[in-house]
């Protein structure tokens, strides 16, 4: 084949375009590493690796709890073990003043993997994709016009930057809780005409933490409750003799209570909305109306609904084998730990409130905390002086044990911290290894020594063994009904607490006094003794919801 002069030439003008342009890649690639691409470079491929990884650390890994977390995070798949929520839906509350403060770390936690769910406050807002909706936009206007609790409301729509900037310039909170309360039965109105026809309705807080996994496990299968019948549940607290449940903690209404409330009683709402204004609370109103048009009362629901968190839980009886369905005051950090601390654990059980303290308390609990309050206030001890009995609150009088039935180690508890801490100690039972200690004192002295002495508590005889199973019986029996395990000592009041708590820290005093510092310690030994002797939960302790 013959090859023409043009096609030659282009084979050879193509070859040296080539070798030119590998010859300026040699040249320039080391520049690749050189300003300005560098930072370029790096700050790329730091970022497409942060989003590309879903693995870390998991920041609730620490000595302690190494059994009962796993240590990496695994974020890749969130929603895997989330259970089957068709037929129920959350409704969550919060104000225009704290939304963004609050919501967005649901979005991210415990709203992710819910189909469906509504939020209202008192504003209409957007927060990303999601809406929030303003359950007081159908507020008779007669019933705003001359009411002051509706003043917040009217500067929200008049402030020109964000609402947060408009609320701190004012600091001015408690408007905000005094337009709350107006919120709830406009809510329920525009729940069932917007999501009519669930089964259940579970009405939150924007510091609720609602545990999906358990609230459906036991609303669906363990419960036994019939979402046909009008039901009402919660954690019972009562304003002039009516009980109501408390809102902050969450509760729950079946959809037939719902649907009767709102389509049987079209004129209950507008009632409500103008009895707000010499009513306290929007869930004691919520609960009037129930009974009034209803006939239904809430039924406790406690501990599962809690008002508590996993700082200020009341560990120990009635608050250890229970499963808990919701927790209160919870921050937006507290909110991301608890969901870690779901999404982390090494397995899948019914999560228990014992659950919370060995894998999010336990790690932090130490003998003593200078400038903490760990919430003790059972039982109180007080300077006896008459002058000292005058400064001190009320509530510490009322808690205090009488005179004449302290024994030599409470009288003087008050003096110090140091005393306080011993009225703990007191209540301390021999152990085990105690028992063999004893038998070995009690040998006669003339008694000559043999090769079974440090054998002894494995004696066979059935007489001292039944007496060794007796005393042990008996020794656990006094563990488990321990009534201190923690102290609180502030101003020379010491404080006990029949449960244990971690709390919160206080502000270091500005004097240098020191009986007004706070100290709180806890008394470990206690605390183990107690678990020991409990043992095992076997299985979840459920709370049949009582009327």
């Amino acid at each position: 084949m013959i090859v023409s002069p043009n096609s030659r030439r282009l084979r050879i003008f193509g070859g040296i375009a080539i070798l030119g342009l590998i010859a300026t890649y040699v040249h320039i690639r080391p520049q690749w590493n050189q300003a300005p691409f560098e930072y370029a470079r790096d700050y790329y491929q730091s970022v497409t690796s942060y989003f590309g990884d879903s693995v870390y650390n998991n920041t609730l890994y620490t000595e302690g709890n190494e059994e009962i977390v796993h240590q990496y995070y695994n974020s890749s798949a969130p929603c895997a073990s989330f259970p089957n929520t068709d037929g129920v839906l959350l409704v969550m509350k919060t104000g225009a003043t704290e939304a963004f403060d609050r919501i967005p770390t649901h979005l991210l936690t415990t709203l992710t993997c819910l189909p469906d769910f509504l939020i209202f406050s008192d504003m209409e807002q957007q927060v990303g994709p999601y809406h929030i909706y303003d359950a007081l936009a159908e507020f008779e206007e007669s019933a705003k016009a001359h009411n002051g609790d509706f003043d917040l409301y009217r500067d929200q729509k008049e402030c020109p930057v964000s609402q947060k900037s408009c609320v701190d310039a004012k600091r001015d909170g408690q408007k905000a809780w005094n337009l709350d309360k107006y919120k709830f039965l406009p809510m329920m109105e525009q729940t069932w005409r917007m999501r009519p026809g669930r089964d259940w309705y579970i009405f939150a807080e924007a510091d609720t933490y609602v545990f999906w996994a358990n609230i459906i496990h036991w609303l669906k299968k363990e419960s036994r409750l019939n979402p046909r019948e009008k039901l009402y549940l919660g954690s019972r607290s009562f304003i002039g003799g009516t009980p109501f449940g408390h809102g902050g903690s969450g509760y729950i209404l079946s959809g037939t209570l719902l649907k009767h409330l709102i389509e049987y009683h079209p004129g209950v709402v507008k009632q409500y909305n103008v009895k707000g204004a010499n009513e306290c609370c929007g869930d004691l109103m919520l609960a009037q109306a129930l009974e009034e048009f209803e006939d239904v009362k809430v039924r406790q629901t406690w501990p599962m609904i809690n008002g508590e968190k996993p700082s200020t839980l009341p560990y120990g009886p009635g608050h250890w084998c229970e499963p808990i369905l919701t927790m209160h005051h919870m921050n937006a950090e507290e909110i991301s730990t608890v969901w870690q601390y779901e999404q982390t654990r090494k397995n899948d059980r019914i999560l228990m409130i014992r659950d919370l303290y060995e894998g999010l308390i336990k790690p932090k609990m130490q003998v003593s905390r200078s400038n903490w309050d760990n919430l003790s206030d059972d039982v109180c001890y007080l300077n006896p002086d008459p002058d000292a009995q005058e400064l001190a609150e009320g509530h510490f009088r009322e808690r205090q044990k009488k005179e004449d039935e302290m024994n030599d180690v409470e009288k003087d508890a008050w003096k110090s911290w140091e005393n306080c801490a011993k009225v703990c100690e007191s209540q301390d039972v021999p152990d085990e290894e105690e028992w063999d200690l004893q038998n070995l004192i009690t040998r006669k002295d003339d008694e000559p020594s043999s090769a079974n002495d440090t054998e002894i508590a494995e004696d066979t005889s059935p007489s001292d063994a039944a007496a060794r199973e007796a005393w042990k019986k008996s020794m656990n029996e006094k563990k488990r009904n321990r009534s201190c395990f923690q102290y609180r000592w502030h101003e020379e009041v010491c404080c006990t607490a029949k449960s244990f708590k971690l709390g919160a820290p206080k502000m270091a005093p500005d004097s240098s006094n020191p009986k007004a510092r706070w100290m709180s310690g806890w008394h470990l030994k206690g605390i183990n003794d107690w678990i020991d002797a409990t043992g095992e939960c076997t299985k979840p302790a459920w709370k049949t919801p009582e009327t």
